[in-house]
């Protein structure tokens, strides 16, 4: 009875092999709502046949097997997400500083800083109309006060922001450090069941969940290697590389866009929040240092006119401003009686020419302000915030659109499609009860036989 039980044996390969479809189905269904599942197939094969010899030698086949449980994954797809993503964080987060940059300068409100500049001059043009007057005088020192406390508010607001993006790469750069550990960790287990011969599909979404995730922080490259394990690398910096990680330099060198601890050690970075965040910095910093100029230089020029002045006591040599740049512009000790207010240039009563020279400081073009005026440099700064936070928030939603045809793309390719997962399902459970009536046909067939056989006997 060499073939007695075959009918069963290949019955049982068919129950088996649709049962774990069914199990995988089910997978696919539970998971259609996990961000990052991809969808998992089964591939069935024949298993090898069965050689009957004979006048002519047969091969009788033997039923199903499964060959491989299969992740469904575009490689080349998850690098254009990945590549995408990082530029869009990088925009965004851009974008998000710029904004809040010209929320700071608040422009054009009354509480720019445009308008003090305006207030100030208006304020002399009074002065030189009435330079006795005790109310126009106590208009000037208080259009003056309120000039230099605006630059010193932009100014402190400026460095709190550069101090704040400061910390906050910092912070990051520990959430990748700790992502790239997760990593590691990942590659130790899928090389281990790669070498057993297994595809541990979940285990490479969890590792595929943490590469994006770390593509919106900085711009990676990922590379498989043969044994299953991924090398992480940030241009020459090796960030993971198979159960080792290396931690990211916290070091902050905004303008070259490194990450470095000061010596050979440095990492370059090209995309995400993280350069989002240098990009920012360095722009605020260059808004912070125009600043810095307008105030050096209204200070010096306006100190150069009102030195020369005559105040109402008939003295002169008195400064109206003190300070090197925005954060230290004020007014001086040397008016802090409203009457040394310098009006005129002579001490007779009436003149208010060094007032109206004051005044008229708005119209001159200055060297040190790039052979422009006060107001038009300050314009102009202003003008290129705008410019910057524009382009950014234009770049940045021209990633968003990219990248999310992108991960339709990418939907479309590993996603789970719940009306195709169910046609599967009842497509494999048909098929189990067709080898499950295999079995009963077979089981019957045998007790006939062993029946009919015992009863010779």
């Amino acid at each position: 009875m060499p073939w007695t039980f075959f009918g069963l044996e290949l019955a049982s390969r068919a129950l088996q092999s649709m049962q774990l479809a069914m199990n995988t189905t089910g997978h696919n269904l539970a998971n259609v709502n996990t961000p990052g599942y991809s969808r998992q197939r089964v591939n069935l094969t024949t298993t090898d046949p069965q050689v009957l010899e004979g006048v002519r030698t047969l091969f009788m086949g033997s039923g199903v097997r499964v060959e491989s449980i299969q992740r469904i994954r575009d490689i080349f797809l998850d690098a254009r997400v990945a590549s995408t993503s990082s530029e869009y964080q990088r925009l965004h987060t851009l974008s998000t500083r710029l904004t809040q940059v010209e929320d700071v300068f608040s422009e054009p409100t009354d509480a720019g800083l445009s308008r003090q500049i305006t207030a100030f001059f208006n304020a002399f043009q009074e002065l030189s109309a009435n330079p006795e007057n005790v109310g126009v005088r106590a208009s000037v020192y208080q259009q003056v006060e309120g000039m230099t406390r605006t630059f010193r508010q932009l100014a402190g607001r400026l460095d709190e922001m550069m101090a704040e993006m400061e910390q906050r790469i910092q912070t990051t750069v520990g959430e990748i450090n700790a992502i790239a550990r997760s990593i590691a960790e990942l590659n130790v287990k899928i090389r281990y069941h790669k070498a057993l011969g297994s595809t541990p599909s979940d285990l490479l979404d969890k590792r595929a969940n943490l590469i994006d995730k770390l593509s919106e922080y900085v711009g990676v490259r990922a590379a498989e290697l043969p044994d299953g394990t991924v090398r992480v690398s940030l241009g020459e910096f090796v960030l993971v590389e198979a159960e080792r990680a290396n931690a990211l330099p916290d070091g902050i060198d905004y303008i070259g866009k490194l990450l470095s601890d000061g010596a050979s050690n440095y990492a370059r970075i090209d995309g995400g929040s993280v350069r989002g965040l240098m990009d920012g910095m360095e722009y605020v910093s260059m808004y912070r240092s125009r600043l810095d100029r307008l105030a050096a230089e209204i200070v010096r020029s306006v100190n150069a006119i009102h030195e020369t002045g005559y105040a109402l006591n008939g003295n002169t040599g008195y400064r109206l401003l003190e300070g090197t740049d925005a954060i230290t512009i004020r007014l001086s000790d040397d008016v802090a009686n409203i009457n040394h207010l310098a009006a005129g240039t002579t001490p007779a009563p009436g003149d208010g020419n060094k007032a109206l020279e004051i005044a008229r400081l708005r119209l001159q073009a200055l060297a040190a302000l790039d052979d422009k005026t006060i107001p038009d440099f300050y314009a102009a700064l202003v003008a290129q915030l705008g410019q910057h936070a524009r382009s950014a928030s234009t770049g940045q939603e021209n990633q968003q659109i990219i990248l999310q045809n992108l991960q339709a793309e990418r939907e479309a390719v590993s996603g789970v499609n719940m009306d195709e997962e169910m046609a599967n399902l009842l497509r494999y459970q048909r098929s189990y009860q067709a080898a499950a009536q295999l079995v009963a046909v077979m089981d019957s067939a045998i007790a006939d036989l062993i029946a009919a056989f015992v009863g010779r006997r």
